[in-house]
């Protein structure tokens, strides 16, 4: 019915209030931050109600499908933090470019998870985007979060990726999100999915590049 539907999505649009901007500058562990696409301006959000299976291994712990969510606001479902994969990085520190950091979704949705992702073949997923590595929420039962769920900040500029290792990542500033176990870029696509909010944006793991020539380099050219 349409009340057990409007309870089931209430907690995850429970407004929640975002790190105010930090004095020094710097992107800490801990923020509670969004993550916006600059391809089609969503930020990643999870839905709980949509869930995704894997055939040969129905045991695992819970996943769930994540898109890239149009509204503007802070939600449980949308509000993320960044905490580090290894533990070199304490809660107020800041992050690091280079550093193996995890996505940690709101605490507000009841459930334990991060932004996860498999390389093609090696799950086989209730998948949303054809012939793209998908990216979902997984649910943790243990104490750390599996690689699987570690990724890694880069800047945007490709000139700066090298001189930038190991300075602490600017907050606002645009980056470069690439998933430690496949190296492939977190990306926000023009799909239109249907989600329990309505029709929302896909989100995938793949490294895209210039048509023209077979993996060209993007500053190749001189």
């Amino acid at each position: 019915t349409l009340l057990k539907k409007q309870s089931k999505l209430a907690p995850q649009l429970k407004a929640v209030e975002l790190t105010p901007p930090p004095a020094d500058g710097h992107l800490h562990f801990g923020d509670v931050v969004l993550l916006q696409s600059m391809c089609n301006d969503g930020t990643l959000a999870v839905s709980l109600g949509q869930t995704l299976s894997a055939a040969d291994n129905p045991e695992a712990d819970p996943m769930f499908a994540t898109f890239a969510c149009p509204l503007k606001g802070a939600m449980s479902r949308n509000a993320i933090k960044f905490v580090s994969y290894d533990g070199t990085g304490s809660p107020g520190s800041p992050v690091l470019y280079g550093q193996k950091v995890c996505i940690e979704f709101s605490s507000e949705l009841g459930v334990r998870g991060f932004l996860s992702s498999v390389r093609s073949g090696r799950v086989q997923l209730a998948t949303q985007l054809i012939n793209k590595q998908e990216v979902f929420m997984q649910a943790i039962s243990g104490d750390t979060p599996p690689y699987d769920c570690a990724f890694e900040i880069l800047p945007e500029a490709i000139d700066e990726r090298i001189i930038s290792q190991g300075t602490p990542v600017i907050a606002g500033a645009p980056l470069v999100l690439s998933h430690c176990f496949t190296s492939k870029r977190l990306a926000g696509v023009h799909v239109p999915l249907p989600t329990d909010f309505g029709t929302e944006s896909g989100v995938c793991c793949h490294t895209y590049t210039e048509t023209g020539k077979v993996n060209k380099l993007m500053r190749e050219s001189m």
